[in-house]
């Protein structure tokens, strides 16, 4: 009796891009997370950032390699010879990617069951848009233990300076995992000017929003993983501001002021105005994240965040006022709070689905 022939999957040409910086047991469950995809990407490109496991990110790599060659997908690997940080190995990242698209992965979070399926049926209804955003999962060990999803559309659809707010600038691609990208177009935009800011991706979406649009797929395609600590503060363009293992006041502080500054710059070449939506956006919405993730840092670390924001002009709305009060009085406990927050929020989110359904 002859064997079955294994059918290969289908390739989309599409760049897994990967900014790798330690992390070497998490990047395994990645890579897996991209293996079993019912449609799989012409490539998978990391870039090793100089870490301290780059040999152990290197075997991974080598024990993978064969079985993506095997179904047609090329795993590019490139080891930086100096330390680029996090902005820097991103544009690394899109820059060697040779796919006309590059999905960009924190390498500790994974794609969703049918992710890349997904991103190829809305490129072939949007294929000249120049940036994608996605709804996505957060997750604590797998992708079984789900605490809590984040969606701004329940259809797919496009944000741009005709129908949206400079807002969803930020909104859409705060969180870097599954933000997809035409190569050709980053790559022509690419800059060192914004390296240390770690949020280089909302340069890529300002000038996007101006441009041509951010798209958005309303189908759940990527994890964000919950509780790893942040990495950041190794490059020279990080240091002094960033520490390995912790989010400091003053490290958030000069996130959101490079926010302020990035959307600044992009609005004044194209002659609208970014930057106030957007820091309306970062005071108020985006406060809830802050506040939610300091409820137990201390009253000490609570005061110094408060006096970072208020020298950025991001403390005078009610919000993150009674936010900080809230976090002040009660510490930890708090966090009962912003869990009912997120548990209505999210049946509120159930009622809209059901209703459009009907």
């Amino acid at each position: 009796m002859k064997p079955v022939k294994q059918e290969r999957r289908v390739i989309f040409e599409i760049s897994i891009g990967i900014p790798a910086y330690n992390r070497r047991s998490e990047l395994v469950d990645l890579l897996q997370s991209i293996y079993v995809q019912s449609v799989l990407p012409a490539e998978i490109t990391i870039c090793e950032d100089r870490s301290p496991e780059r040999d152990g990110i290197r075997a991974v790599v080598d024990a993978w390699r064969d079985r993506f060659t095997a179904e047609s997908c090329l795993i590019n690997y490139r080891e930086n010879e100096r330390n680029l940080g996090y902005d820097g190995n991103v544009r690394e990242v899109i820059g060697v990617s040779r796919s006309p698209w590059v999905m960009l992965m924190g390498n500790d979070d994974l794609l969703m069951p049918g992710c890349i399926e997904a991103v190829a049926k809305f490129i072939a209804v949007h294929p000249h848009v120049p940036m994608i955003s996605r709804s996505f999962v957060m997750f604590k060990d797998d992708l079984q233990t789900v605490l809590g999803t984040s969606r701004l559309s329940l259809e797919d659809r496009i944000y741009d300076m005709g129908n949206s707010s400079p807002a969803m600038v930020f909104r859409t691609t705060g969180f870097v995992g599954g933000l997809i990208v035409r190569q050709d177009w980053a790559s022509a935009l690419a800059t060192d000017k914004y390296d240390g800011s770690l949020y280089y991706q909302v340069y890529l979406a300002a000038v996007a929003f101006c441009q041509g649009g951010i798209g958005y797929i309303s189908k759940h395609t990527v994890g964000s993983r919950y509780g790893n600590p942040p990495l950041f503060g190794s490059a020279a363009s990080e240091k002094g501001v960033h520490i390995p293992g912790s989010y400091t006041p003053k490290g958030r502080a000069n996130m959101w002021a490079w926010v302020l500054q990035i959307t600044e710059d992009v609005g004044r070449q194209f002659g609208v105005d970014l930057r106030s939506d957007v820091k309306t956006e970062l005071e108020v919405r985006q406060s809830f994240h802050i506040f939610e993730m300091m409820a137990a840092a201390g009253r000490p670390q609570l005061l110094e965040l408060r006096m970072e924001f208020q020298k950025l002009g991001l403390f005078s709305h009610p919000v993150p006022r009674a936010l900080y009060i809230i976090d002040f009085l009660f510490g930890s406990k708090a966090n009962l709070f912003y869990r009912t927050v997120r548990r209505l929020r999210g049946r509120a989110v159930s009622r809209r689905a059901s209703g459009n359904a009907e």
